[in-house]
């Protein structure tokens, strides 16, 4: 957004429907109300300025408030599963907690997130392991995470009807509070029709309560109930995302859809970080305006999107951040048309016992019924 802009002028109106969208969701008539404006002018700004523009809206999950864990897999694929890569990654979603995938463009790797449970970390791990054992992978890095948090958008910096950025480099904008004083969640009682509901806002916020109750056949009193008590007065959201890199996976006809060349994706990582580096990292990293996602533990790593007129500033910004650390550091420039979210693994929840399941030794087994499918012809 240009500094000189009037306050009262249409773009300033949005940055604030923004901010407040990040915090309520597509809470209209909320917004309304702290806005002080008529609910029609917001509802018209809202699918003006957000929706038509591409933007999704979706709920950012507190996995740890789940009793979910992040981890980071680094992989290669052996030359003969690199062709069936997405359809291994789609089984290990609904198996093994396998949250989002993306293929670095130089080097071909595949950094994976998982969401894992921490009383099956291990295990989870183990798993992953066993997959290179079994020659599927040629290369494997896991990295640990004590949590993982999507970064609200800076819509101070953004111009809603050009579609462009505007910040500088030489005097980057100051440290969002938020992010300064993040700390990780203990984790809440829930149960499965929270997840559901969860998942359901995750994939698209703009559904309402009544559309979720159809959908999942739960009676909408009781969802109202579950919602409001359990999955709000919980906490286990952490407020939602305004998608401004328009990349979103459109459900109605199963697959991805991009904004090709808008943005430079790239992920870094710093390994066996001290509370030293993570001080230093977060403080530069957490000013910009770029940032998707981060997460931080015994390693550090961040989510980047670079709009393309600012690439060489954005890698050397980065260079001169990290330039004590660069030893322990790496960064995958990312490939978007081969990159995919998923919800989170709802589905590996037990209604009976409450608790996330994981055996270990059934799914290496499918795993090796579907190696021998490839090797015979395919999936």
């Amino acid at each position: 957004m240009s500094q000189t802009e009037p306050e009262d002028g249409v773009n300033a109106r949005t940055v604030q429907l923004v901010k407040l969208l990040t915090e309520l969701g597509p809470d209209i008539p909320e917004i309304s109300r702290k806005l002080g404006q008529f609910k029609e002018s917001v509802r018209y700004r809202y699918k003006e300025k957000i929706l038509n523009k591409g933007f999704s809206v979706q709920a950012n999950v507190n996995h740890e408030r789940l009793g979910l864990r992040r981890m980071v897999v680094i992989v290669e694929f052996a030359d003969a599963y690199k062709t069936y890569a997405q359809a291994i990654f789609a089984a290990m979603n609904e198996l093994s907690y396998l949250v989002s995938f993306a293929r670095a463009i130089i080097g071909g790797e595949y950094v994976v997130n998982v969401s894992a449970p921490e009383a099956l970390y291990e295990d989870v791990r183990e798993f992953y392991l066993a997959l290179k054992d079994k020659g599927i992978f040629t290369q494997m890095e896991i990295l640990e995470f004590d949590w993982m948090r999507t970064a609200p958008m800076k819509a101070e910096y953004y111009d809603f009807d050009t579609g462009r950025w505007d910040f500088e480099w030489q005097s980057p904008g100051t440290q969002d509070y938020e992010a300064a004083t993040y700390e990780p969640s203990s984790k809440c009682k829930f149960d499965y029709v929270d997840l559901l509901i969860i998942k359901e806002l995750q994939i698209d916020a703009n559904k309402s309560l009544r559309e979720i109750s159809n959908k999942i056949g739960v009676n909408y009193k009781k969802l109202a109930w579950h919602h409001a008590t359990h999955v709000c007065a919980r906490k286990m959201l952490r407020g939602y995302a305004v998608n401004w890199m328009g990349t979103r996976y459109d459900y109605s006809i199963e697959k991805a859809l991009h904004r090709k060349h808008r943005y430079f994706a790239a992920e870094v990582f710093v390994r066996n970080v001290s509370e030293r580096d993570v001080m230093i990292l977060r403080h530069s990293i957490d000013r910009l305006p770029f940032i998707w996602g981060e997460a931080s533990g015994k390693n550090y790593f961040a989510e980047l999107a670079l709009p393309v007129d600012f690439v060489v500033e954005g890698l050397q910004y980065i260079g001169d951040m990290a330039s004590t650390m660069k030893d322990r550091m790496s960064l995958y420039i990312i490939d978007q048309t081969d990159a995919l979210s998923f919800t989170i693994p709802y589905s590996l929840y037990n209604q009976e016992t409450k608790k996330w399941i994981f055996n270990k030794p059934e799914l290496l087994g499918r795993f090796d019924q579907l190696i021998m499918q490839i090797k015979v012809g395919g999936p």
